[in-house]
């Protein structure tokens, strides 16, 4: 893996990155200013439009910062979120940060959020953060919101004015907020034409030395890099990160998306062990045998909804004793049966966080089922696209391999159709999964037989998972290889002879 991108993951794991969101994280769904810097050029009765700043500022001086901000509002916000185009945003927002600033006015992020339900609060003025919820991830517009004309920070003497008051309230709270973290810029550009009065503000809203800093760049430039030298701030280029790339685009999308995936694993392994390393010792749950009982009739009369409550009021952080185990798995492989929504799997996976098994092959067993239930989940792209991140205490990822196989075969036994959700999510786990070559015979043979029947049942344009991972080795930036132990094979050919 990237060291670079480990790091980043790291620090976005323990929510220390501060990302600060640029102009080009929306440039596939907005007009560029070139075109609209022409625009106000024509009603200006301007021929040149080199120098932008001072467009925009003849532009508020002749007909007013409203009428300004009319202008941008029909320019510059969306009815309607566009996942395929808005990837940088869902990457950010997936991140799980408290925090996200940035220098724009539209409404994308906005739009993101309400189109994935995230309880989000905009944050524009000082009494906004008054009424923000704990609940609630901020979004900071930096530079303030075109239904908010006087917040807006753009024209050279709105810049001018933003940097003679170091105690704005929104430098203030951006100071507090990077305490002991990173910023992180993203989609932002030498041609921005407001990115050295945005390096200069923040310079100056620090009393002259920014803090650790890093700037993904959609696209490599020495004079990014100089800059970028200039004010301390490391530039990370994903053509060098990701080799493989056909182009700085392909590249770009790339590291996002291994950055998001590293973060989200990261956080999951912190969280669980936290949890299962607590500072002081509390008294444990022992499940009895009349819970298990009340489980198993509440599973087989009541819905989802009540099945998953109980599951979790009577499994989470319990001692379950071992002779239990297999009707607690029986139990989950029920539940997982009944999923119907995004929001149940989401609840299902939720429910084995703190699920303490000690048979090491009763969690693979629970961990497939878990898998099995992305079937139901809603595509977020027209090729079927979604990432349902798993993750199961003392389960390698170099199993995942196998327990996806062992996932597409309880699809098949639960009389389901395999859909393009769970092919594609089948083939996230199987390229991190251990090397197909180092598994045994049978085994191969298991894993094989079982992707080639989901994939002639679900057509798909991606690549075969295997024969993705085996060309993925040779890139161990982006696929770090993984190993199993004896112990592991040996718990996988158990696996895939048991017995439905």
């Amino acid at each position: 893996m990237s060291k670079i991108i480990d790091t980043l993951a790291d620090l976005a794991a323990k929510q220390k990155l501060v990302p600060f969101m640029g102009a080009g994280c929306s440039a596939t769904m907005l007009p560029d200013w070139d075109s609209l810097v022409g625009e106000m050029a024509e009603q200006l009765g301007l021929t040149s439009t080199t120098n932008h700043l001072q467009i925009a500022q003849k532009f508020v001086d002749t007909f007013g910062r409203n009428k300004f901000c009319e202008f941008l509002k029909s320019k510059l916000e969306i009815s309607e979120f566009d996942d395929e185009k808005g990837y940088i945003h869902l990457t950010i927002m997936n991140l799980g940060v408290p925090a996200i600033y940035t220098t724009n006015q539209d409404n994308v992020m906005e739009k993101a959020f309400e189109k994935y339900g995230r309880k989000y609060r905009t944050i524009i003025h000082l009494k906004d953060f008054a009424e923000a919820k704990l609940s609630e991830q901020l979004y900071i517009k930096f530079h303030g919101d075109l239904n908010y004309p006087e917040s807006i920070v753009f024209t050279q003497e709105d810049y001018q004015k933003r940097m003679s008051e170091p105690e704005n309230a929104l430098n203030i709270r951006l100071r507090a907020d990077l305490l002991a973290k990173n910023l992180l810029f993203v989609g932002y550009s030498f041609r921005d034409i407001n990115i050295q009065q945005m390096f200069a503000e923040l310079r100056e809203a620090f009393y002259g030395e920014l803090p650790t800093s890093y700037m993904i760049a959609y696209k490599y430039s020495n004079e990014l890099q100089t800059l970028c030298d200039e004010y301390g701030i490391t530039l990370i280029d994903p053509l060098k990160e990701c080799p493989e790339a056909k182009n700085h685009i392909e590249a770009f999308e790339t590291f996002l998306k291994c950055m998001l995936e590293e973060a989200r694993s990261k956080k999951f392994e912190d969280e669980m062990k936290e949890f299962f390393t607590p500072i002081s010792s509390t008294p444990v749950k022992v499940v009895s045998k009349q819970e298990i009982e009340l489980l198993e009739q509440t599973i087989k009369k009541k819905p989802f909804s009540i099945g998953i409550k109980v599951f979790r009021e009577i499994c989470n952080s319990s001692d379950i004793p071992l002779d239990y185990e297999k009707r607690i798995v029986e139990a989950f492989i029920e539940l997982a049966k009944k999923v119907e929504t995004d929001k149940d799997t989401d609840s299902l996976n939720a429910a084995i966080f703190n699920l303490k098994l000690k048979n090491p092959l009763n969690k693979l067993k629970i961990l497939a089922a878990l898998m099995a239930t992305a079937n139901v989940r809603s595509p977020k792209s027209k090729y079927g696209g979604d990432n349902f991140f798993v993750v199961m205490q003392g389960v390698s990822k170099s199993t995942y391999i196998v327990v996806a196989a062992k996932a597409i075969e309880y699809v098949y036994r639960w009389g389901w159709k395999p859909t393009p959700p769970l092919s594609w999510n089948i083939n996230h786990w199987i390229e991190k999964g251990a090397d197909f070559k180092d598994l045994p015979e049978q085994v191969q043979r298991y894993v094989m037989y079982w992707v080639n029947k989901m994939r002639a049942d679900c057509r798909t344009v991606a690549e075969h998972p295997i024969k993705r991972q085996q060309r993925l080795q040779d890139y161990p930036s982006i696929n770090p290889s993984v190993s199993l132990t004896g112990d592991e094979i040996k718990l996988l050919s158990e696996l895939i002879s048991q017995e439905y």
